[in-house]
């Protein structure tokens, strides 16, 4: 019987590694019981943000790791070539990047935002509310003649639901087509010397409930590197990634990973002596870097 995997990274180990330091490892921090896991162990990237078999399709005693082993993994191997260039690269030549590489960037940033297993909800909400016509797939007979009552069995099987995870995320690049212009963006570098810190919840995105293909997001790329897709300021805020840090630690469901337990205290302290909410601090980034 062939060996399949069974830890699927909802946040890829490639691009986890790229918020650690010279021990390729850091501290998780639980945002639910608001402590260091085992006291502030070291962990490395593969332990942590994945979900068992979160990916793995079953029927019967059948099992299949397709999804996960073949088609997350060609466009995380893909976009990790792109990451790993601009990780690697100076500002003076943008990074090695150009309008050409967006596309891709992304693409890789609605992969993970569909799988973050706090999307789970809302993709069953999209499936409940649409028929299968609408979520742009097609089931019929050899005769071309489809069955409503079949179809609205399989809609709303765990195995239709792992599948539109990854075809929602294809879609938003066709979606994107509409949207083909000019894509504002800039990749800003932070100190070597600041604490890298990730979430389980990485991405700021402007709006609350966004259309990924569309709307204005921050992305940390690596703890040394910010993607920002919107138009922004020529001025530049110097504590830009402390601000960044602070919201994607507030926004994170389970786990935050840090290099540094001091950093995670900190942005606590900061958040709570400032007094402002997770949208406030957010509407204030924004407003920070966007032209208006």
């Amino acid at each position: 019987m062939t060996k399949i995997s069974w830890r699927h990274h909802y946040l890829p180990v490639f691009y986890l590694k790229g918020f650690t330091k010279k021990s390729n490892k850091f501290k998780i921090y639980d945002v639910q019981n608001k402590r260091f896991v085992k006291d502030g162990k070291d962990f490395s990237p593969e332990s942590y943000f994945f979900k068992k078999n979160d990916n793995t399709i079953s029927i019967g005693d059948y099992s299949d790791d397709s999804l996960e082993s073949k088609y997350y993994k060609k466009f995380d191997n893909d976009v990790a070539k792109l990451i790993n260039k601009i990780n690697s690269e100076d500002h003076s030549t943008r990074h090695g990047v150009d309008e050409n590489d967006m596309p891709a960037l992304n693409h890789f940033v609605s992969l993970m935002y569909w799988r973050l297993p706090h999307k789970r909800e809302e993709l069953k909400k999209i499936i409940k509310n649409n028929d299968l016509n609408s979520l742009g797939v097609s089931m019929v007979d050899e005769l071309g003649i489809s069955d409503p009552e079949i179809e609205e069995k399989f809609k709303n099987s765990e195995i239709f639901l792992k599948g539109y995870k990854f075809h929602n995320s294809l879609m938003d690049s066709t979606r994107g087509y509409n949207y083909n212009c000019r894509t504002p963006y800039t990749i800003i570098e932070s100190s070597n010397e600041l604490p890298f810190l990730c979430s389980d919840n990485p991405v700021i995105f402007e709006k609350q409930n966004p259309e990924v293909y569309k709307d204005d997001y921050l992305f940390p790329l690596s703890g040394t590197r910010l993607f920002m897709k919107t138009d922004r300021r020529e001025d530049f805020p110097p504590l830009l990634r402390m601000m960044v840090d602070t919201l994607i630690f507030k926004q994170a469901v389970k786990y935050v990973s840090c290099t540094d337990e001091k950093h995670i205290n900190i942005l606590e302290e900061n958040f709570e002596r400032f007094n402002i909410t997770v949208e406030g601090l957010k509407e204030d980034i924004f407003k920070r870097i966007k032209v208006t």
